[in-house]
């Protein structure tokens, strides 16, 4: 099935491969960690250059950085806009646009999923269920479905808002379908490889474990384990909230899985080295709603709230994984997002503000504040790519930042 594009290419420049890009949702490894050094943390007076900015349209799409060039997408006048720019200079190499509903339903709406770059190719999905490949260098679309029309699936409540899990083999989706909901398709011709569970749609995105052949899927009624060759769930744990929002991403910590949800769910962690998972410990006193969790030196630090009024309590936390207890809490983030860089958590709240705070289990430090972007609603976590750091709001605002020394 084939969608009408419009289209817009300027010449390509001769591009780098980095060894710190951050290619798909959370990065190299989907954990929301850069692997770089030298991130500068002490700025006094100083503010961080504004390397380039754009404006991409209304959406939730993070970017993503891969081969010298930046991806996101928005949405604008009936369209969704996916952008290719240079990411050094911000020039725009490419562009295209194809049809795609607001989808404002108790939010902003706009684009939802982040792009996936694998190889030569671009992988993106649609709030709509639009999936399509193409060529990341021009944009050139290879193939293209719609999971609804072609895979029988079930678009949850705010439309799709995970991203593919994409490896060499395989392209893994939870299209929500009533029967055989998981699909892995072939990433050469998009044609169905195995399709396996009854997993109602959520918005978190499919994670690979980092040593088994296996993906984790934080799906509308909790968390599964699945076998990338065949699809086979081979481990479960129930962890239903209020409206199926299951939306942050599950943290692999060993064998150990930690989920956060919000609606009164909160917390667990739980152990998956037998048969049998075991319930290690569960804390409402941690409620991820939306952003995800990262990992230093065995503390977990992320975002506790919940959408709607009650985000003015929100709190970056620090939690003890091994306990399950909450070591610290600061508000004034609303329900912003983290990630870790250089052993720092770079934080953006919900206002656009940007933080630097030191990874430590003991106390909040903050190195460093700056106003970054305006608008509330800015969910979207940012993303840090050969010392280069993007970030979004929700409005389309989109700016390059230089962090390093």
């Amino acid at each position: 099935m084939k969608f009408p594009f419009l289209c817009t290419f300027s010449l390509l420049t001769a591009c780098h491969v980095f060894s710190a890009d951050w290619p798909k949702f959370g990065g190299l490894m989907g954990n929301f960690a850069s692997s770089e050094t030298g991130l500068r943390k002490i700025w006094d007076a100083d503010e961080p250059v504004k390397v380039w900015h754009a404006e991409v349209g209304l959406g939730f799409s993070s970017v993503v950085e891969a081969n010298g060039h930046a991806y996101t997408q928005g949405y604008s006048n009936g369209k969704n806009t996916i952008f290719c720019f240079q990411a050094e200079t911000g020039k725009v190499v490419w562009k295209k646009q194809y049809p795609s509903p607001l989808g404002d339903n108790f939010f902003k709406g706009g684009s939802r999923a982040t792009p996936v770059i694998k190889n030569e190719n671009l992988y993106l999905l649609s709030h709509s269920g639009d999936f399509y490949s193409m060529n990341a260098k021009n944009g050139k679309i290879n193939w293209s479905l719609n999971l609804i029309k072609d895979l029988r699936g079930i678009r949850p409540t705010w439309g799709y808002a995970g991203s593919p899990l994409v490896t060499d083999d395989s392209i893994v989706i939870n299209t929500g379908a009533l029967k055989s909901s998981l699909v892995a398709l072939d990433p050469v011709d998009g044609e169905v490889l195995w399709r396996n569970g009854i997993y109602k749609a959520s918005y978190s995105t499919p994670v690979k474990r980092q040593k088994y052949n296996q993906c984790l899927l934080f799906h509308g009624e909790g968390l599964t384990i699945h076998n990338l060759e065949n699809g086979d769930e081979l481990a479960s744990y129930q962890h239903k909230t209020r409206y199926g929002i299951n939306a942050s991403q599950p943290l692999e910590i060993a064998d150990r899985i930690l989920v956060s949800s919000a609606y009164g769910k909160g917390s667990a962690l739980v152990d998956f080295s037998s048969n049998s998972p075991k319930v290690l410990w569960k804390t409402e006193k941690v409620s991820s709603q939306i952003a995800s969790q990262v990992l230093n030196e065995g503390f977990v630090f992320g975002i506790h709230g919940q959408a709607g009024s009650s985000s003015r309590f929100a709190t970056l936390f620090c939690l003890d994984v091994e306990k399950g207890r909450v070591l610290w809490q600061k508000k004034g983030f609303g329900l912003g997002s983290v990630i870790l860089v250089d052993k720092t958590l770079v934080v953006l709240s919900e206002e656009g503000e940007l933080a630097l705070v030191e990874a430590n289990s003991v106390k909040y430090k903050e190195l460093a504040r700056f106003q970054i972007l305006s608008g509330k609603e800015n969910w979207i976590p940012p993303t840090f790519s050969n010392g280069r750091l993007y970030c979004r709001s929700s409005d389309g605002i989109l700016v390059c930042l230089k962090m390093m020394k």
